[in-house]
């Protein structure tokens, strides 16, 4: 008798455990959500949204000797008036002590830290579809793990 108990107990318990592992039949998972919406009047959002959202990967490409552009549009809409854009700051990529500088191009136009025209009044009347560039200057780049960020303002500038 002592045996049948002893050879039954671990089975009752091993039973009873399986079963209790497959009874855990919840998922829970947290999103993170974000939401914009712009005026009726004016508004420049990128086409897609990863451009601004996600990291850009400039990495230099052995096979074409170059850096990668980022490459991407916004939807621009001014009703009164111009659309005009600049840099916040020197665009760079920056790994310790060396640099990369890189041109940034809105709509075909190259931006500097003073703000400029980039979409005219007719144009920005109803919604336009700017290209939007950026990419590495010069052609001899120095080995390293690079980081930066564009910081760019595009504003609405009243009809005068």
């Amino acid at each position: 008798m002592f045996k049948k108990i002893a050879f039954a107990a671990p089975l009752v318990v091993l039973a009873l455990g399986s079963s209790m592992a497959f009874a855990a039949t919840e998922a829970k998972h947290s999103i993170n959500l974000v939401a914009h919406v712009p005026t009726a009047d004016f508004y420049a959002v990128p086409v897609d949204s990863d451009l601004v959202n996600k990291d850009q990967d400039m990495s230099y490409n052995p096979s074409t000797g170059a850096m990668r552009t980022v490459d991407g549009h916004f939807d621009v809409l001014h009703t009164a008036g111009t659309v005009h854009a600049r840099l916040e700051s020197a665009a760079k990529l920056i790994s310790g002590n060396k640099t990369i500088d890189l041109k940034v191009e809105l709509n075909g136009k190259t931006l500097t830290t003073t703000s400029q025209e980039v979409v005219g009044k007719d144009e920005s009347n109803t919604r336009y579809r700017a290209p939007f560039k950026i990419s590495a200057t010069g052609t001899k780049f120095d080995a390293g793990d690079y980081t930066g960020v564009v910081l760019l303002s595009i504003d609405a500038v009243p009809a005068a």
